[in-house]
């Protein structure tokens, strides 16, 4: 680790050291821009997207500076303030960073600043902070940032705003532009802090694939960064020749890497930089249908000790309505091979709304007997804006007391909290700008009541299924309306099923 490849950066009154071969390139004069990332830079620093956007807005000769939500409206670099910047460029991937993105604006931007937007949540609908920032790009950050880039350099942003995939006002309309990442530099240098481990240790982040093959019909990510795109193995290669300490393992960036047509050669890779370099390597969620024991032996050799899957449920219907799920005597054959290397599990499950208690019991009935020790999540159904389940009712007391069963009945359970995945929903299918009157809270029941009285959502209609194709966001084209209408439709009729058998 060189020397010059060690700086020093601000959060608030204290001085951290960060590993970051970027920032000598940073230039100290020309067009500006703020970087904000609406969590702790811990987490900031594992975001792919915000990691992305340093790493290309340098490279084209922009002076950038970092702020996240613990930076008490400083820059990670000088200590300037928000407001002694122009444009202010915001990377957010949850609808809960809105909270957190509304509060830091208010508290330390300025009248007059352009606020631009992106990632997967904005992406689905920008309506709802539409009232917060300025624009909303519906684009991958390859195509993004040339554009952000031309009109800082010109000062012409009414040309960058008559681009189709800038959003900048909720009566426009867009549409998605897609990056060919097969012919896109892959991010080989990366910022990661040294005095603290952020929250998957500190990992080189690998995206071998964008996008996903399989139509899970509750995954924005899947419908939003569609259609499945592959990196050339070479090219990834390359990147991991620059993997060395002070990272401690690569994390593999990939919505379903056993369809990567690449992935042997790839996990050989990582493997050999285990062996030379003691990186080790780390791989997501598997689907299970690509789950060999073949795949599984050189996962291990990665020094990987737990295989996550996500089957979501084990019922026919309930799996129709998802458009995911398995039988268990196929998800039986797979844990098998799994222990058969004694490898740990761990398991991804879903509720739906209203599914009947029979249902909730078999499911988690089948984790017991087949699973037993087993590390189990469950999520609630969260509806999201662009997916065949956009419609579906938000969860409720009745979808609580369904995930309080697998508490009941399995050993290592975590539950997604229902008033989060509620809120969640409501700030996601929002119809109406409501960014300002957003600010964390740990009563989010409160802010949805509030939010509700104001007129800004409407609880009875989303508590409700919602069968209408006319939603505002649609008119922001970024997926296949024709598809997921068709799909949504399937599945609310499966649904109808699911709760009166």
């Amino acid at each position: 680790m060189k020397s010059a490849d060690v700086t020093r950066i601000r959060l608030c009154d204290k001085t951290v050291r960060e590993f970051n071969p970027v920032h000598k390139y940073n230039p100290r004069k020309g067009p500006r821009v703020a970087l904000f990332y609406p969590a702790p830079y811990s987490v900031a620093s594992q975001s792919l997207g915000f990691q992305l956007l340093y790493a290309y807005f340098v490279s084209y000769g922009v002076r950038v500076e970092r702020f996240t939500y613990d930076s008490c409206g400083t820059s990670l670099e000088s200590g300037k303030t928000l407001k002694e910047f122009d444009v202010v460029v915001v990377s957010s991937s949850f609808e809960l960073d809105y909270p957190y993105l509304s509060e830091y604006l208010r508290k330390y931007g300025r009248e007059g600043q352009r606020v631009i937007a992106g990632g997967i949540a904005p992406t689905s609908n920008p309506i709802p902070i539409l009232d917060v920032v300025t624009n909303v790009v519906l684009a991958d950050v390859e195509i993004a940032v040339p554009s952000v880039v031309d009109a800082l350099f010109s000062g012409d942003w009414e040309s960058f705003e008559s681009l189709e995939f800038v959003v900048s006002g909720e009566d426009d309309e867009g549409k998605r532009a897609y990056a060919n990442v097969a012919e896109e530099p892959l991010l080989s240098t990366q910022f990661v802090p040294l005095d603290f481990d952020p929250p998957w240790g500190k990992g080189f982040l690998v995206e071998v694939t964008r996008g996903c093959p399989w139509k899970c019909r509750f995954c924005l990510e899947g419908w939003v960064t569609k259609p499945f795109r592959q990196r050339d193995v070479e090219q990834v290669k390359r990147a991991l020749a620059n993997v060395r300490r002070p990272f401690e393992k690569v994390i593999t960036i990939s919505l379903s890497l056993g369809n990567y047509e690449s992935v042997d050669e790839y996990l050989d890779s990582l493997i050999e930089l285990k062996r030379k370099r003691k990186v080790q390597g780390s791989v997501p969620s598997l689907r299970l249908e690509t789950v060999t024991e073949e795949l599984l032996e050189k996962v291990k050799g990665l020094g990987q000790r737990t295989v996550t899957v996500a089957p979501e449920t084990f019922d026919p219907l309930k799996a129709r309505v998802l458009g995911k799920g398995y039988a268990p005597e196929f998800f039986k054959e797979k844990v098998s091979i799994i222990n058969k290397l004694n490898l740990k599990l761990k398991v991804y499950m879903m509720v739906v709304p209203g599914e009947p208690a029979r249902v909730t019991e078999g499911d988690a009935e089948v984790l017991k007997e087949l699973a037993p020790g087993s590390h189990v999540s469950v999520n609630p159904l969260v509806p999201k804006p662009w997916t065949p389940l956009q419609g579906a009712p938000i969860p409720g007391e009745r979808e609580e007391r369904a995930l309080s069963v697998f508490a009941e009945k399995l050993r290592y359970v975590d539950l997604y909290p229902v008033k989060w995945a509620r809120l969640q929903a409501a700030l996601g299918l929002a119809r109406r700008p409501l960014g300002k009157h957003l600010a964390p809270t740990s009563d989010p029941e409160g802010l949805i009541r509030e939010l509700n009285e104001r007129g800004l959502i409407s609880l009875k209609e989303l508590e409700s299924w919602r069968t209408d194709w006319d939603e505002p966001w649609l008119r922001f084209r970024v997926g296949d309306l024709k598809e997921i209408k068709r799909l949504g439709e399937d599945s609310y009729e499966a649904w109808k099923e699911l709760i009166s058998s």
